[in-house]
């Protein structure tokens, strides 16, 4: 009987996790919503570490974050959009980190060089890059920028797009102990 009872509370947790809501997680005692579907925004290539990001966005040196796009027409509703995901979220997790959140401003550039000469120790800087200017869905460390780039904003069979998956994979690296 205690196995059998033992068997069922086993079945119960295993069933928490394989049924968790793939768009919520619970972070610093507050359930944030996604917009991507979590398990897929996990599976986007990250380059070079999940240490690497964690080192540029999380760094005691970090003043400021930064949140840059080059404008385009048909792609800034969909920068708006990551843009809002990133600053909320990077509020909480910056929050919990350092007991205070460190401020985020959005950036429009004329061109990816642009986002070098703004970022520093003091300044991380995110840079969200749609169809127009990437062939990839990936996030890219170098030095203090971060790369979230989207290749696909079509939501065929999805509520979410590409660059919504490279955002999110941002955030789950974050949110990581």
């Amino acid at each position: 009987m205690k196995k059998l009872f033992g068997l069922i509370i086993l079945t119960i947790l295993i069933s928490g996790c394989l049924f968790r809501d793939p768009y919520k997680r619970e972070f610093a005692g507050v359930t944030l919503n996604f917009r991507a579907n979590l398990n897929e925004a996990e599976k986007i290539p990250l380059y070079p570490s999940e240490k690497t990001l964690r080192d540029v966005l999380l760094s005691d040196s970090i003043e400021e974050i930064g949140i840059a796009y080059i404008p385009n027409e048909s792609e800034n509703s969909f920068y708006l959009a990551a843009s809002y995901e990133l600053a909320y979220k990077l509020t909480i997790i910056n929050k919990y980190y350092f007991q205070h959140p460190k401020p985020i401003v959005s950036i429009a550039l004329n061109s990816t060089e642009e986002v070098f000469d703004l970022s520093s120790v003091e300044r991380a800087m995110i840079i969200l890059l749609g169809p127009s200017k990437t062939d990839a869905t990936a996030v890219t460390i170098r030095s203090t920028v971060v790369f979230a780039e989207g290749k696909d904003f079509s939501e065929v069979n999805r509520t979410y797009t590409d660059l919504d998956l490279a955002v999110d994979k941002i955030l789950l690296v974050l949110m990581k102990s």
